[in-house]
C-alpha cells in the first residue's frame, strides 16, 4: 500500500449511512383506507417494504429493525410512524434486495414513492 491515509480515508467511508425519503414517499408512508369491511392498515406497501430492506441489508433482528427505522425517521424530522416487529413479521414477503458490488466507494439507500432502491452516487 503506498497511499495509506486514502485508503484509511476509503475504509471510514464505507461506514458512512446515508438515508433520504423523497415528498412523494412521506406522502405513499401511509396506508390508503380501504373500501371494504376489514380494519384499516396502518402501513403502505412501502413502509412495510422498507422495514424488511433494512434487515436484509443490515442483518437486523426485527426489533433491531424498528428501532433503527424509529432513530432514522425521528433524526430526519419525519412525522411517519413506523411499523412494529410484529406487523414487519405478519406482512413479511422476502425482498428482493440487490447486493451492492465489492469495490465501490459507497451505496446509497433510496426511498421513493416506487419502492426501494440501492445505487451508487449521483445516479
Amino acid at each position: 500500500m503506498t497511499n495509506w491515509p486514502a485508503y484509511e480515508a476509503g475504509l471510514r467511508a464505507r461506514g458512512s449511512l446515508k438515508v433520504g425519503f423523497t415528498a412523494d414517499a412521506i406522502k405513499a408512508w401511509r396506508a390508503e383506507p380501504r373500501t371494504t369491511q376489514c380494519g384499516q392498515p396502518r402501513y403502505s406497501a412501502l413502509a412495510i417494504t422498507t422495514a424488511q430492506t433494512l434487515p436484509a441489508v443490515f442483518h437486523l433482528a426485527l426489533r433491531q429493525t424498528e428501532g433503527l427505522m424509529t432513530f432514522i425517521i425521528g433524526l430526519l424530522g419525519l412525522d411517519l410512524a413506523v411499523p412494529d416487529h410484529s406487523t414487519i413479521s405478519r406482512r413479511a414477503e422476502t425482498p428482493e434486495v440487490p447486493r451492492p458490488r465489492l469495490g465501490r466507494e459507497s451505496v446509497h439507500l433510496l426511498v421513493d414513492s416506487t419502492g426501494l432502491k440501492l445505487c451508487d452516487p449521483g445516479e
